[in-house]
C-alpha cells in the first residue's frame, strides 16, 4: 500500500473520528479514492437520537476484545519493538541537552501511559468510543513522515543535519509500520487501546 492510499485512507478515518482540526495535513495532492470495504469496516455509526447513543453493548465488546486478543498482543508487541528501534536510532542524533530533554519526555509519557492502564475507573461510552477512535490518530502519526518531523524539530530544535538523519529514521519506522498494518487483522488495530482497559469497559460508568 502506498503513502498517498494510507493518507488517503486516514484522512477519511480522522474525519470520522473527530480528530481533523487537530491533525497536520500533508501538502494537497490528489489521491485515489478510499476502497469503500476498508472505510465500511471502520465506519463510524452515526447515532439518530439519544437513545441510540445508549446502545452500546459492552458485554459484545468485551467478547469481540477477547477473540482477538492475541493479535492484539502481537500487533502491540511489535508496535512497541518499531517505536523502540526507532527511538535507539533516534536519541543517538541528539546533543547531551535535546537527549535529555528526550529521555525525560519518555519517562513522563511511560507515567501517563501506565496511569491510564492501572486506573480502575469505568469508562463512559465517549470514553470507549475515544479509545476505539485513537488508533485513527496513532497511525496517521505512524505512516506520515512530515508532521513528525516538524514536530521534533521544534520540540528539540534539531539543526538541519539532524532533520536529514531523523527524516530518514521515520520513513524507515513508516516502511515497518505499514508491513505490520497490512498482516494485521484491522479489528485487533481498531480495538487495540481497548484491550489493557477490558475491566473498566465492562462496567459501566456510573
Amino acid at each position: 500500500m502506498t503513502q498517498r492510499l494510507f493518507v488517503a485512507i486516514l484522512t477519511v478515518f480522522v474525519f470520522m473520528a473527530g480528530f481533523g482540526a487537530r491533525i497536520w495535513t500533508e501538502p494537497r495532492q490528489p489521491v485515489p479514492p478510499v476502497p469503500a470495504a476498508l472505510a465500511q469496516e471502520y465506519a463510524r455509526p452515526v447515532a439518530t437520537d439519544s437513545k441510540s447513543k445508549r446502545q452500546l453493548d459492552r458485554a459484545k465488546l468485551v467478547a469481540d476484545i477477547e477473540k482477538v486478543r492475541p493479535q492484539i498482543i502481537a500487533y502491540t508487541a511489535r508496535v512497541d519493538e518499531i517505536n523502540a528501534e526507532f527511538d535507539r536510532e533516534f536519541v543517538q542524533v541528539l546533543n547531551p541537552v535535546q537527549r535529555e530533554k528526550f529521555l525525560a519526555d519518555q519517562k513522563k509519557r511511560s507515567e501517563r501511559d501506565a496511569k491510564r492502564v492501572t486506573s480502575r475507573t469505568p469508562l463512559s461510552d465517549e470514553d470507549i468510543q475515544r479509545e476505539k477512535d485513537g488508533p485513527f490518530n496513532f497511525i496517521y502519526w505512524m505512516v506520515t513522515v512530515n508532521p513528525g518531523l516538524e514536530w521534533r524539530t521544534k520540540e528539540y530544535g534539531l539543526d538541519s543535519a539532524q532533520q536529514s538523519t531523523t527524516r530518514s529514521l521515520l520513513a524507515l519506522r513508516r516502511n515497518k509500520f505499514i508491513a505490520l498494518f497490512d498482516a494485521t487483522p484491522h479489528p485487533s488495530i481498531r480495538l487495540s487501546r481497548l484491550a489493557p482497559l477490558i475491566e473498566r469497559v465492562a462496567a459501566p460508568a456510573k
